[in-house]
């Protein structure tokens, strides 16, 4: 009788396997869809700021009311990017907000960084107060000068839009990058764990069929050991992922030299009075990049040490499958 209680725990056991590897399946498509929702954002943002920049005036109107459509159709645009905006940096900022288990070192750059995530958001708040403004000095302007600083005010409006381009490449997106390479390392942490805790519970359930000298045991004995070999690459590649990430913490200007690049950037993006009135050429702005090709190619060797680690992390959960059609064989 207790041989057989023991069989058919061993069947609740091969179908928790599968339903584990199930969930874990879930659970990394939840996550890429967590990162492609930032990355389309990213694209149409990128792909709406173009748009913006190189907007085509109106055919068949006349001069003032080129302008006046101008100027509104660029607003309405530079509009729709701030909320495309917002909403990316949300979604990266509530998956920050969402991992836990970590150490010291991490929970402090995870805090850093959403720090930096409310700040951005405050950017695009106050960028979205300023919107109305430039409308309506241009119009008390064209009244009090027939149409003549309406000019600069489009001229603004297209400054504000390559300034907006130029500060998402060289500061907003280099965070974003760090952002998304910090969950992914964490994430997939998470996942080895998980995996790791499963093999346990089935080790533990083989010693026990061990004990009343199950059929079979010997073999699955042999998948275990194949299962232990996969997880041990994943959890090595994982970690030296996670070794080469804090290498680029360590070493880049992103998390350190860029925060005040960061500082400086919005000050004169959030000028409400600067945007609204131009004083000379002193707002066109270029700001300089805070990561270096070698630290890009650093963070793709991460992206490719994350697949590898996904991949012998599937292989695993396929060997757990596979003692699980084992058992269920011999039982039948």
């Amino acid at each position: 009788m207790k041989k057989i209680l023991k069989y058919f725990t061993l069947i609740s056991v091969a179908s928790l396997m599968a339903v584990n590897f199930a969930s874990a399946s879930q659970q990394q498509a939840s996550l890429r869809e967590s990162f492609d929702k930032i990355k389309e954002s990213v694209q149409e943002v990128n792909e709406g700021t173009k748009n913006l920049i190189t907007a085509k005036e109106q055919e068949n109107l006349s001069p003032a009311e080129k302008e006046k459509e101008e100027l509104n159709l660029r607003l309405e645009v530079y509009g729709k990017i701030l909320n495309l905006s917002t909403k990316e940096t949300k979604d990266a900022l509530d998956q920050l907000k969402a991992l836990g288990n970590l150490n010291e070192k991490a929970s402090f750059l995870r805090e850093q960084l959403a720090q930096k995530f409310e700040g951005f958001l405050e950017f695009y708040n106050e960028q979205k107060k300023t919107l109305e403004k430039p409308e309506k000095i241009a119009i008390q302007q064209a009244q009090d000068n027939a149409g003549q600083n309406q000019a600069i005010d489009l001229s603004r409006i297209k400054e504000m839009a390559q300034f907006f381009k130029d500060w998402r490449e060289a500061i907003y997106l280099p965070e974003l990058k760090v952002a998304t390479n910090f969950l992914q390392i964490n994430r997939q942490k998470t996942t080895v764990e998980m995996t790791e805790n499963r093999f346990k519970k089935i080790t533990s359930d083989i010693k026990k069929l061990k004990k009343i000298n199950f059929k079979g045991v010997n073999e699955l004995g042999k998948y275990l050991d194949l299962a232990a070999n996969y997880l041990k690459e994943a959890r090595d590649l994982r970690q030296e992922a996670e070794n080469n990430f804090w290498l680029i913490m360590a070493s880049s200007t992103i998390t350190t030299a860029s925060s005040t690049a960061t500082s400086t950037s919005i000050e004169i993006a959030t000028s409400t009075e600067e945007i609204a009135n131009p004083a000379g050429d002193t707002a066109s702005t270029s700001v300089s990049t805070s990561i270096s090709i070698s630290t890009e190619d650093q963070f793709l060797s991460i992206k490719s040490l994350m697949g590898q680690s996904l991949n012998k992390i599937k292989e695993a959960y396929q060997i757990f499958i596979e003692m699980s059609n084992f058992v269920k064989k011999l039982l039948i």
